[in-house]
């Protein structure tokens, strides 16, 4: 008995980007008081519809995001 499984892979392409930055005033958890924070909206068009997809990152995980994405475009400059 032979199994197989295919892994389908779809790409969604981003048509726009918003993003909003904010900082804690007020919080149950008074470690969270005075952090600020980013909020991104990507618009995703994925196959036949556009999609919203919200993401909330502290700065530090923004700073790494930005990294990560500077990261892969340079890979994919060397490609071209």
């Amino acid at each position: 008995m032979e199994l197989t499984s295919k892994m389908e892979t779809t790409v969604s392409k981003i048509v726009d980007v918003s993003w909003r930055f904010g900082v804690t005033a007020g919080s149950s958890d008074s470690d969270k008081v005075g952090k600020s924070f980013l909020q991104l909206k990507l618009c995703l068009n994925e196959g036949d519809k556009i999609k919203n997809h919200f993401v909330e990152m502290s700065i530090p995980e923004f700073y790494k995001f930005l990294h990560d994405l500077e990261k892969a475009k340079s890979n994919l400059d060397l490609l071209v």
